[in-house]
């Protein structure tokens, strides 16, 4: 028996497909019993049912733990040490992206035993062979372990597939029906992922961290078929896809829409404002019509200089193209942004907040998500002057404290050059352009809640008056079904929640 945990990264009604682990289940060999633990589930309590499969018939061979930057790391070290004290003979295996960024505090930590770096289909399944003595590990391509000296063995990165080349998506392991849930595009939404990695360079960003600049995509009529089951046999009318980049380019977008058109689901994407900038009027007209209701951009700031040096590949003329496209074909633009530029945070949130201005003029259906800049290792070089790696925890009980969990979700992070006071002009400006126009993920604001943010924003908005809009704060704080999360972030934020 082979133990799959996808640990806690968000509230319960947040919960989707467990996409990580699923896949890892998907390419063991046939005759392999394995089982998929949720803790993202209601009532769930992990530790419980690990017990249960350990008292069971067949033995558990091994427990395996993904575990990403933030709430879920947290999740994955309190698991990790209580599984340890309970079954301390069963080996511990962790994988997903906060190993594959930061090894050296997982490799030290006295409750994990190996490590799965990068993609992990393949290596855990040659992980299977060195703990049944058959394979050195040594000779395996994305394994780390610390060695018995205490040295940590990290070896060379492995060779990764597309979602094309691996087995088909295990829906059988799950309850489907549990995490489909209502949100901006229908009442039963789900995700999906039909690529990995993305071709770009952008010096801020972890995906390349992990991958390198490489994109694989898998063909649009193999992501149809399996998002055609799921509507057809679990009723999904609506998905997110994960990908880091959905559209290789114009001809990929053509045939995606293609692919999609017959299903009737409503779909939101992430995609590149260069990208979408070469779609004629008709590939942005199929897009629409095969169901796109929400693209989401990279626009990151205001200041062509800025995107520059972030290697970022974009202009700010082109988001505006973006902006224009998007209202002309009646497709919702999310765009992010990216403060605190560690050379002169200050200009550039200015900068930044009068573009989103403008965008607001260009397209008033225009969504803004919002992150302070963070720094995350790369694979060469560093950001500015600043080193991405200096002063990053040595060990993973450092790493889940909330200073650091609010480094990894870009809510707070604790960096020289970003003062309260600039994070506060950020965060004003923030609460004043959605009290003025809700969000269409807002599910959590009651209806008087929205009214009356509008009205009393209507004026700050106008003047560019953001600062200490208390009235705002306490109307959001009394109109609120739930109180913010903020560890609920990206496509899990709580927006998105009823």
């Amino acid at each position: 028996m082979i133990v799959l945990v996808n640990p806690r990264a968000t509230r319960p009604g947040n919960r989707r497909f467990p996409l990580s682990v699923m896949a890892v289940g998907a390419a063991l060999p046939e005759g392999t019993r394995w089982e998929i633990l949720d803790e993202n589930l209601p009532d769930t309590d992990v530790l419980a049912e690990v017990a249960r499969l350990v008292n069971g018939p067949e033995p558990v061979r091994l427990i395996a733990l993904t575990a990403m930057p933030g709430p879920q790391l947290v999740s994955a070290v309190r698991l990790s040490k209580a599984i340890r004290r309970a079954h301390p003979a069963i080996p511990i295996v962790w994988g997903g992206n906060f190993g594959s960024l930061y090894p050296a505090p997982v490799l030290d930590a006295p409750y994990v035993d190996w490590l799965v770096r990068g993609q992990g289909e393949q290596t855990f399944l040659d992980l299977l062979g060195v703990l049944e003595g058959k394979v050195d590990p040594k000779s395996v391509a994305g394994l780390a372990f610390r060695e018995a000296d205490g040295r940590h063995w990290i070896g060379p990165e492995r060779t990764w597939l597309g979602p094309g080349e691996l087995p088909e998506p295990p829906y059988h392991k799950i309850a489907v029906g549990e995490y489909l849930h209502p949100t901006f595009l229908g009442r039963r939404s789900g995700v999906y992922q039909a690529s990995i990695g993305c071709p770009y360079a952008c010096s801020f960003c972890g995906v390349i961290s992990v991958y390198g600049r490489k994109e694989k995509v898998q063909p649009p009529e193999r992501t149809a078929r399996h998002l055609a089951w799921l509507a057809r046999h679990h009723g999904m009318d609506s998905v997110h896809f994960y990908d880091n980049n959905f559209f290789l380019n114009e001809a990929h977008a053509r045939e995606v829409a293609t692919a999609l058109a017959p299903l009737g689901l409503a779909w939101w994407c992430e995609a590149r404002v260069d990208a979408l900038c070469r779609f004629s009027p008709d590939t942005w007209g199929r897009l629409r019509a095969s169901g796109l209701k929400m693209v989401f951009c990279g626009a990151e700031s205001g200041s062509d200089e800025t995107l520059a040096r972030m290697s970022k590949g974009i202009t700010t003329a082109q988001v505006e193209e973006v902006a224009a496209r998007t209202r002309e074909h009646g497709i919702v633009p999310e765009f992010s942004f990216v403060f605190g530029d560690p050379d002169e945070p200050a200009r550039e949130i200015d900068n930044t907040l009068a573009f989103i201005r403008r965008l607001k003029r260009i397209n008033p259906h225009m969504e803004l998500i919002s992150y302070f800049y963070t720094p995350t290792p790369q694979r060469a070089g560093t950001y500015g002057d600043v080193d991405p790696l200096s002063g990053t925890p040595p060990d993973l009980d450092e790493w889940v404290t909330p200073e650091w969990v609010g480094w990894m979700t870009h809510e707070n992070p604790h960096v020289p050059w970003l003062d309260r006071a600039l994070k506060t002009r950020v965060e004003d400006f923030e609460l004043v352009l959605k009290s003025r126009f809700p969000s269409v993920h807002d599910r959590l604001t009651r209806p008087w809640g929205k009214l009356a943010g509008r009205l009393l924003a209507l004026r700050r908005w106008e003047a560019a008056h953001y600062a200490d809009p208390a009235l705002l704060r306490q109307v959001r704080r009394l109109a609120r079904r739930a109180p913010d999360d903020r560890q609920a972030y990206g496509h899990l934020r709580a927006e998105a929640t009823a």
